[in-house]
Parts: C-alpha cells; sequence; structure tokens
C-alpha cells in the first residue's frame, strides 16, 4: 500500500459530520397480549406513525430485521428504525408511541447511534421517466 500524503492524512482525519440518531430495536413479544387491539389494525397505525415520523424529518429509515428472499433472519430483534431526535429522552418517548410497543406485542430498546459515513446516492432521469435511490428504481407516473 502507497504510503498517505499529509494532505491525505488530514483530509482522512478531520472531524467528522455527524448526525446524532437513535437505533430503535423491536422485539416480538411472546406470548402476545390478550384481548387488545388486534394486530391489523395496529399494522395500519404503525404504518401511519411512520409516514408521520417520516414527514417530520425524523426517520432515517425502518423495516425488518431479516432478508426474506434468501430466508436470513437476526437474533437482533425483529424490527427497527433509526430516528433523528435531541436526546435519548426524546427518542425513547417517541419509541414508546410506536403502536406495537404501546400495545405491549413488542418490546423497544432505543440506543443512541452517530452516522458518520456513508452515502445516498439519489438519480432522477427525466428522459426515462425514473428515480433511482441507491440501487432501487422506480418509475414516475403523472398525477
Amino acid at each position: 500500500m502507497d504510503a498517505m500524503t499529509e494532505q491525505e492524512v488530514r483530509h482522512h482525519t478531520r472531524p467528522l459530520s455527524r448526525e446524532q440518531c437513535y437505533l430503535c430495536i423491536m422485539t416480538l413479544v411472546d406470548p402476545p397480549p390478550k384481548g387488545t387491539v388486534p394486530e391489523e389494525r395496529l399494522k395500519a397505525e404503525h404504518k401511519k406513525f411512520l409516514v408521520e415520523l417520516e414527514t417530520k424529518g425524523m426517520l432515517f429509515g425502518a423495516g425488518k430485521l431479516a432478508n426474506e428472499t434468501r430466508g436470513e433472519k437476526s437474533k437482533l430483534g425483529h424490527g427497527m428504525f433509526i430516528l433523528r431526535a435531541d436526546s435519548l429522552a426524546e427518542a425513547e418517548k417517541v419509541a414508546r408511541d410506536e403502536p406495537f410497543t404501546k400495545h405491549g406485542y413488542r418490546s423497544m430498546v432505543v440506543h443512541p447511534w452517530q452516522r458518520t459515513e456513508g452515502d445516498i446516492s439519489l438519480r432522477i432521469n427525466f428522459q426515462e421517466g425514473t428515480l433511482s435511490i441507491d440501487r432501487r428504481r422506480y418509475v414516475l407516473t403523472s398525477a
């Protein structure tokens, strides 16, 4: 490996731009609670909850801790979301309002997390009418 120049060393050791976030990990409660809100209703409430966080700019990402096409599962939990919040207390308050957690179907653990590296690629191709985000591609339609 070639030796780095002083300029390269300064570039790679500069203070990184940090975004304070919180990793919210949900685990299924076994057995699930009896006589509470039906799961189908909670699925709709869960989606609404995430959309509201996204609309407020608080949701960095969310999803299951699995690769369903390959049958891979995580021992970490059932699902997670990464929340932008000013403090752990604020993140925990928001996380407790997640509908499955609020009604006892899931337990929630919140961990501080700083995003310091990574990227997101966004490409709009007007000629093809497509939007690409990282490796995913969407066809745009007019309203």
